[in-house]
């Protein structure tokens, strides 16, 4: 598999002569500049607006001038250079704004120099993104986060300046996937302080503090799965499914000609199972968990939105093989059918990054994506292609019904079996899992206050005083199976109950309870 550094070498030998790396790792990039220089038998130069310009080599740096704040300036040194020279020009980011037209302009008189002496700009930037004008002309290369191979050499360097012992460790390294140099660095090190050693035992450290950097970055949140498959009622066709795709993760499935699988959507009744699915799937594989918040990904700065998608893309697929649970997914696609007007594109562009990337991805990172409103969605993400399925999770029948109280009475030390759970799944028909499961809780609250032990009439109170979703969104729900009945796999084997009828016909109905575009013949 090529390298941005093979790519990068490849695209300097065949002539070019500005590139633009996009990378938050500013020793990563010296390092990586250092090698292209090595290559094309050039000396390096970088400047810096707080350093000025100094030469680099593989062991020491030299200060040249460090009053050299103008990047023209440091420009003009590498036009005039009369051997092979590379300069590398970091965070060069605020010089390319449009107040800064200068810079630009020297940027692109610097792409048609002659090739005798070879003379190599490298414009460095945490984010990706050029202003139009460089676009064309100037070819950008991002740095992926650091392989197991990388965060090797930094625990060796952590353990050598503090003095501890380095275990040979495979589980270390792997726990520190998805993090930086910098972020690897100090997870090392707070793992060396705490227990004078890096090993095995340094494992637990390396994870909160990686989950602490995901948490940090405000749009992928690392989670601990605590869900298991048996944790979930019914759901038989999609938990076969998902036993099928894990297998595929297996040793000899690549071998055997199988590409890794791409991910779910799961539609549906809000509260039955479809979140609570993404981390059973996680457990059951022994898979990090990733929760994606959508709606966190739009910044206010331009470009921001843009930068937050691919740097929490990038660190899905460094974690890989992992789960990426994007929960609610159209409420960070809300804005799409209108985006070209309301934030200048961005909403189209940011979903844009999203689709490509699961249409063209190829590590094993498996997307379970969860919606509730169809109508938000955009006919991009439902095509064949963006996952391997589209699941419709309905209302639970009765047998799952009984199947659910059954794990929710297990989960707070009650014999199901002093419960009568049959009668508790007949008057809780339309009842999703999540309102079965408050019921369960509810009826724990009036059994206490009673000074009494949980009985089956306490749950049955608990269930009648609740007016269910299929109640209130009954016609949404009925709108919605017409739709799924053709165009998405049912989750259950189980045909799905008649909804409830005692609806009074005068109950005022909310806007969204009666919208929907997907009506057949409308």
């Amino acid at each position: 598999m090529e390298t941005s550094f093979d790519t990068a070498l490849g695209l300097v030998r065949s002539g070019c002569s500005v590139l633009h790396v996009a990378s938050l790792e500013w020793e990563r990039v010296r390092g990586w500049a250092i090698g292209l220089a090595r290559e094309v038998e050039a000396r390096i130069l970088v400047w810096s607006s707080s350093s000025g310009l100094l030469q680099l080599n593989e062991n020491s740096v030299v200060v040249l001038d460090e009053n050299l704040d103008d990047p023209i300036e440091a420009i003009k040194q590498l036009r005039d250079a009369t051997e092979n020279t590379l300069l590398l020009l970091e965070d060069i980011d605020p010089y390319l704004e449009p107040q800064h037209h200068p810079v630009k302009r020297w940027i692109r008189e610097t792409v048609r120099l002659p090739s005798d002496p070879r003379r190599l700009l490298v414009l460095s930037t945490p984010l990706a993104g050029l202003p139009v004008s460089l676009q064309k002309e100037v070819p950008t290369l991002e740095l992926p986060l650091p392989g197991v191979e990388d965060l090797e050499v930094v625990a060796d360097q952590v353990a050598r300046e503090r003095g501890v012992r380095r275990e040979k460790c495979q589980e270390l390294l792997e726990a520190a996937r998805g993090l930086t140099v910098m972020e690897a660095r100090l997870a090392f090190g707070l793992a060396a302080n705490q227990l004078g050693a890096l090993g095995a035992a340094a494992v637990p450290t390396v994870v909160r503090e990686k989950e602490r950097v995901i948490r940090q970055s405000q749009v992928l949140e690392y989670y601990e799965p605590d869900a298991r498959m048996k944790d979930v009622g019914g759901l038989q066709n999609l938990k076969e499914w998902l036993d099928r795709r894990g297998r595929a993760f297996g040793p000899g499935a690549r071998d055997f000609g199988l590409d890794a699988p791409k991910g779910a959507l799961l539609l549906g009744v809000q509260g039955c199972g479809k979140s609570l699915v993404a981390k059973a799937v996680a457990q059951s594989w022994r898979f990090p968990l990733l929760r994606f918040d959508m709606g966190r990904v739009f910044g206010g700065i331009v470009g921001q939105s843009e930068g937050n998608i691919r740097s929490a893309l990038q660190v899905a697929q460094a974690l890989a093989p992992c789960v990426l649970w994007i929960d609610e997914i159209e409420k960070g696609l809300a804005g799409m059918g209108s985006s070209d007007q309301s934030d200048a594109g961005t909403t189209a562009r940011v979903v844009g990054t999203l689709l490509t990337w699961m249409q063209e991805k190829r590590d094993p990172v498996f997307v379970v994506a969860t919606a509730n409103r169809i109508e938000m969605l955009p006919p991009e993400l439902l095509r064949k292609g963006r996952f391997d399925e589209i699941f419709f999770v309905d209302l639970p029948t009765k047998p799952v019904r009984k199947e659910i109280l059954d794990i929710h009475l297990r989960k707070k030390d009650r014999n199901p079996e002093e419960f009568d759970l049959g009668r508790l799944a007949d008057v809780s028909a339309g009842y999703s899992g999540a309102e079965l499961e408050e019921a369960v809780k509810e009826g724990l609250f009036d059994a206490f206050a009673e000074g009494r032990e949980l009985r089956t009439e306490h749950i049955e109170k608990a269930i009648k005083s609740t007016f269910p979703l299929s109640r209130t969104m009954r016609d949404h729900i009925e709108e919605l199976r017409r739709w799924a009945s053709a165009r998405a796999r049912l989750a259950s084997p189980e045909s799905p109950e008649a909804l409830p009828q005692d609806v009074a016909r005068d109950i005022p109905r909310l806007r969204q309870e009666s919208r929907n575009p997907f009506v057949p013949g409308k």
